[in-house]
């Protein structure tokens, strides 16, 4: 049950921050799911394939029971490294920028909503495919490593510019006078 209130906390906090700041959110939310498929899984792929059965084993409703341990029993290393690199298609998609992060947004969508009745801890997920919605009535025509690369870029530089043109430094006259 601690699960449950902690992913719920945390999903409520994303699905706010992607309505507050749409732009950072996508941000968050594609890193998220880059994190997830490159750590979670990778850990999985590396140290325990069968974690895969035994979640699908352990879902509350028979039908998605008996259709995740279909998908996950005859080779669990394969289903893991399948999942890594889906979750890392649909990071790097959010992350870049058009059309490509709407299809991006909508298999993370899908894929929350997907793994949702996989038990109670779940559940918060649709809060998070929510948030994620809303995204999609954004325009992303950047895409974020431009957009981290920007605003990386120090601005006393182009401060430091400024100061030096003639106007900058109260010179006006000077420069009418020529």
């Amino acid at each position: 049950m601690q699960g449950f209130f902690i992913w719920g906390v945390f999903t409520v906090g994303v699905a706010a921050f992607c309505v507050w700041k749409p732009q950072a959110a996508r941000i968050v939310v594609g890193l998220f799911f880059g994190a997830m498929g490159l750590g979670i899984h990778g850990a999985l792929i590396l140290t325990n394939p069968e974690s895969y059965v035994d979640l699908a084993g352990e879902a509350p409703w028979a039908t998605y029971r008996d259709v995740g341990t279909a998908l996950t029993e005859p080779n669990p290393l394969a289903f893991g490294i399948f999942m890594l690199g889906f979750e890392t298609v649909i990071a790097a998609l959010i992350l870049s920028r058009g059309r490509a992060v709407t299809w991006g947004l909508l298999g993370a969508i899908l894929f929350l909503i997907g793994i949702t009745p996989l038990g109670l801890e779940e559940v918060p997920n649709i809060i998070l495919a929510a948030g994620i919605g809303f995204l999609l009535t954004q325009e992303f025509h950047t895409d974020a490593w431009t957009i981290l690369r920007r605003h990386r870029r120090p601005r006393s530089q182009t401060a430091e510019r400024e100061a030096t043109t003639p106007r900058a430094r109260g010179d006006a006259a000077e420069v009418k006078a020529r």
